[in-house]
Formats: C-alpha cells, structure tokens, sequence
C-alpha cells in the first residue's frame, strides 16, 4: 500500500479495495471518528459518482459531470434518485491519477461494500454516499407499496464491480442469523441486508397519517445472512 498525500499536512495509507470494471484496484480510506468521510482513489479511465452537495475535496486529473449520458446511468438515476431529489455527480479520472473525498449527511458510520457481479445485497437506497461506476442497482418493490402502506423507494438490491459506500446515522448493529433464525427490526433502521434473508414487511399506521402513534415499518426477517442497523434516523 502506498502513502498518499491529502490537500492538507495530513497523510494516511489508502486501504486496498477491490476491482473497478476496468480492472484497476480501489483505494480508499474512511476518516474520521463521530462524522466521517470517505477518500477515494481514482486510476486514469476510473469513475465514481456522489450526490450533488457531498464532495469534500478533488485532487489531481478529475472532472465532474452533473449531467452523465447514455443506458447506464439512465438506469443509475432513474433507480436512485426519483424526482425532486438532489441528482448524482459523477467524477471520472481522465488521465494520472486523482483523489476524491465525499462526506457523510451527519454523525455516523461509513460503510463500505464489496460489489460482486453475482451478489445482491439490500440496502437503503438514500443511505448510498458515493459508489464506483461499476455498481449495478435495481428498486426493490415491498409488499404494502401499492397500498400506501409501505413507504415506496427505500430499498434497493446493489451488485457489480468495485466498491459502494453507505452512511448509518448513530452507531452500526451486525447480526448474523442462522437459516430459519428470525428477528423483528424497525426497517427504517436497516441499512443492509446479505445473503438469503427472507423480509417481510409488517407496518404500524399509515404513512403521513395523523394520530397518537406514529407510522413505523416494522419488518420480520428470516435467516440466513447478514444484517446491519444503524442506531439513529437518518437526517433527510
């Protein structure tokens, strides 16, 4: 691993992650303790994208786009940021190398995700900082959305190539359960789910609805996976 240098008389080591669509290797680095960010290395022909609002710094060859073209990121946008919600930046890396840092919405944890062309992992769809331009992503429908029962849009499955980076609001709780092993959560509280969890949606109230008790969607998961909560809502 080599040292890399940030915009200011800091210095640190780039972790080795894994591999864009083009076959470089991503480095990256989490800084920070209670409000953290993320420090991203790009190769020349690499590219990650972040919401509007979210950089923190840029370092060598690099340029945005607020407007990216073409199928991909089409089907990025479309999945990832319904209308009236800030819109995606990507940051491509033309020649050399660059840096790029992406801050977290607030206090909390960043955490990072290995993507695998094969592997579907659930996650909140808002809770996605930035991610390389080999992530593959589609909506995830609940049961209870067509109803209005179930806030729609809040999950999507993510798969691909490279790295994805998501923010927790609060602290991150990891439970791993066992086939057939279930656990009730407060699924505005999950951040994400791996392997073959079965998860069921089982709403109190109605969204927006007015009352003495509030709307929470609760959610009975089945094992096996993984699980990840965060321990505060997530600022809007």
């Amino acid at each position: 691993m080599s040292k890399v240098a940030l915009p200011t008389s800091v210095s640190f080591v780039l972790e080795s992650a894994h591999q864009t669509p083009r076959g470089n290797s991503v480095k990256y680095r989490i800084i920070g303790d209670a409000v953290q960010s993320v420090a991203i290395e790009l190769s020349q022909g690499d590219g990650v994208f972040a919401r509007l609002g979210s950089l923190l710094f840029v370092k060598g060859a690099v340029r945005s786009n607020t407007s990216p073209q073409g199928p991909y990121w089409s089907a990025v946008t479309e999945t990832l940021v319904p209308p009236g919600e800030t819109p995606l930046v990507v940051y491509n890396c033309d020649r050399g190398g660059g840096l790029v840092g992406f801050r977290a919405p607030g206090p909390g944890r960043i955490f990072p995700i290995k993507l695998e062309p094969n592997v579907r992992t659930i996650v909140k769809r808002r809770s996605i900082i930035a991610a390389t331009e080999g992530l593959q992503c589609d909506s995830l429908h609940l049961e209870g959305e067509d109803t209005g029962d179930v806030l729609p849009h809040t999950f999507v499955t993510i798969s691909g190539s490279g790295e994805a980076f998501l923010h927790g609001a609060g602290n991150l709780v990891d439970f791993s359960l066992q086939s057939g092993e279930q656990m009730v959560i407060d699924g505005e509280m999950m951040l994400a789910l791996e392997g073959g969890i079965d998860h069921a949606p089982k709403p109190v109230g109605k969204p927006g609805q007015e009352g003495p008790l509030p709307y929470i969607m609760l959610m009975q998961l089945t094992g096996p996976g993984r699980l990840i909560l965060h321990t505060m809502r997530q600022p809007d």
